[in-house]
C-alpha cells in the first residue's frame, strides 16, 4: 500500500553509525575503524555511499568515536560521489540511539539509517514507497538468516507490530534487522543516552504500534556484516559481485517521457504509460538504470545544460515517490553547427556514437552481457549494435512495460535480489 506519496517529504540524508569499536576482528582494528577498513583497496564506507547515491542521498552524516579523526581528515566537509558528509563526533560511546540523539541539531524531518558496518544490496526506495510516514515514526528493513548465536538481534511479527527477541534462542531462520531503516525526527523523543536502536528503541515503538517493518529476501546472498573476521574476508568477493549488475539504458524522449520536441521545461514533461512501473520493476530485480540521451537543443541554444541537469533531477524526486530511481543520466549536447565551440566537439557522445556507453562503464561496474537499450529510434538500436548490447525498439503504440518485461523475462530470474 503507498501511504499517500504527495506528502511525503523526499529523502535526501542518510545517517551512518561509524561510533563501534570492532572488538571481533581483533587485530584488524587494532588501528582502523571498522567502516574505514579497506575491501578491494577502497574504504568499506565508500562501497555504502556510493550506493546510497543511487536512491538519492546527497547528505550524509557519519556517527563516529573510535578513531573519529581519520573520518574527520578523510570525510568531515568532503564530497563523495555527489554526496556531502559531515561527522558527528562521539566523546564516549553513545549506543546507536545515544548516537542519534547525539546528532539531532542536524537531522533532517525524516532520513535513512545505515549502520557502518553492513550492506544489504536492494532497493531501499521500496522501502521508503511502503512507509506509512503520516502514522508510523520508522519502517525497518529485514532479512532472513540462519541462527547464529550471539551474532544478530532478532525479530518477531505479532498482532501488535514486531518484538525484539534478541535474547531467545531459535533453531530455525529468523528475522534480523539489515540495519537500514527509514526514521522521522521524532524518534528522538523514544531515545536514551547509552542505549541502542535495535535493542530497546525499535521495541518500544513495536509496542506502541509506531513501527513498520518490511522483509526482503535474501536468495542471492545480497547481505553482509563484516563484523567477524570470517566475513571480512568474504567481502572482498561479496562486493565485487554485488556492484556488478547489468543495466538498462534508456533513451528519454519517447521513452521516459512523450516526445514533444526539445523537452526541458516540467510543464512540458509528460511521462509516458507504464515507465514509471518499468524502471521500478528494474530497481527491485538487481538492473542499473540509465538514460542517454541526445539534447542537442542545448548546442542549438534552446536550453541550458543547468536547465537539462534540472530536469533531470525533477523526474528523480517524482520517481522516488514511487519507489523508483534513475541511477545516472547521460546526454550528448553536440550540434554541429552550434554558435559555441565547446558545443561542437565531443561528437563521440551523441548516439548512435557509444560515448555516454564509455561513460557509463567509467563511472560503475556493468555486467554487458545482460544489459539491453531501449528505444524509440533506429539511431537507439543502433546504438546499442555499436556497444554489442541487446536493443528493444519501442512503438508509439506499444504497452512500454508489457512489451520489455516479456522480453527480458528470463535475465531477469537470474538477478533477482
Amino acid at each position: 500500500m503507498n501511504y499517500n506519496l504527495n506528502r511525503k517529504p523526499n529523502i535526501s540524508q542518510a545517517v551512518i553509525f561509524c561510533g563501534g569499536l570492532g572488538t571481533r576482528l581483533g587485530s584488524i582494528t587494532r588501528n582502523y575503524s571498522k567502516p574505514l577498513l579497506k575491501i578491494n583497496n577502497k574504504n568499506f564506507i565508500l562501497y555504502l555511499i556510493k550506493n546510497l547515491y543511487r536512491f538519492g542521498i546527497t547528505e550524509a552524516l557519519l556517527l563516529c568515536h573510535y578513531k573519529y579523526k581519520d573520518y574527520e581528515r578523510l570525510f568531515n566537509n568532503k564530497e563523495y560521489f555527489g554526496v556531502k558528509i559531515k561527522c558527528i563526533y562521539e566523546k564516549e560511546l553513545l549506543g546507536s540511539a545515544g548516537a542519534l540523539n547525539n546528532a539531532k541539531k542536524y537531522l533532517k524531518p525524516i532520513f535513512l539509517v545505515s549502520n557502518g558496518d553492513t550492506f544489504f544490496n536492494f532497493n531501499i526506495l521500496d522501502l521508503y514507497k511502503k512507509f506509512n510516514s503520516e502514522k508510523k515514526i520508522g519502517i525497518v528493513a529485514l532479512t532472513k538468516k540462519r541462527f547464529v548465536k550471539n551474532r544478530y538481534g532478532s525479530f518477531k511479527r505479532n498482532k501488535s507490530g514486531l518484538l525484539n527477541l534478541k535474547d531467545k534462542i531459535y533453531k530455525d531462520d529468523f528475522l534480523i534487522y539489515t540495519g537500514i531503516s527509514i526514521l522521522k525526527k521524532k524518534i528522538i523523543s523514544y531515545t536514551k543516552k547509552y542505549s541502542s536502536l535495535e535493542d530497546r528503541t525499535f521495541s518500544v515503538l513495536a509496542e506502541k504500534k509506531l513501527l513498520q517493518a518490511e522483509v526482503y529476501k535474501d536468495r542471492t546472498n545480497k547481505f553482509i556484516d563484516i563484523g567477524i573476521k570470517k566475513d571480512f574476508y568474504r567481502a572482498h568477493n561479496f562486493l565485487r559481485s554485488v556492484i556488478k549488475k547489468p543495466a538498462i539504458f534508456l533513451d528519454r524522449d519517447g521513452i521516459i517521457n512523450l516526445d514533444k520536441g526539445y523537452v526541458h521545461k516540467v510543464k512540458d514533461f509528460i511521462w509516458r504509460s507504464g515507465v514509471k512501473k518499468l524502471i521500478k520493476y528494474f530497481n527491485d530485480n538487481n538492473y542499473y538504470v540509465f538514460v542517454i540521451t541526445n539534447q542537442s537543443g542545448v548546442g542549438r541554444g534552446y536550453y541550458s545544460e543547468k536547465k537539462v541537469i534540472a530536469l533531470h533531477n525533477w523526474v528523480n524526486k517524482k520517481l522516488q515517490k514511487y519507489g523508483a530511481y534513475i541511477d545516472d543520466f547521460f546526454y550528448a549536447t553536440y550540434y554541429e553547427f552550434s554558435k559555441k565551440k565547446k558545443y561542437r566537439k565531443n561528437q563521440f557522445l551523441r548516439k548512435p556514437n557509444i560515448g555516454m556507453f564509455i561513460q557509463a562503464k567509467n563511472r560503475w561496474v556493468i555486467d554487458k552481457k545482460n544489459s539491453y537499450v531501449i528505444g524509440d529510434k533506429s539511431s537507439d538500436i543502433n546504438f546499442a549494435t555499436n556497444c554489442k548490447l541487446t536493443g528493444i525498439l519501442i512503438n508509439k503504440k506499444d504497452n512500454l512495460y508489457n512489451k520489455v518485461t516479456k522480453i527480458i523475462k528470463k535475465n531477469i530470474i537470474n538477478h533477482n535480489y
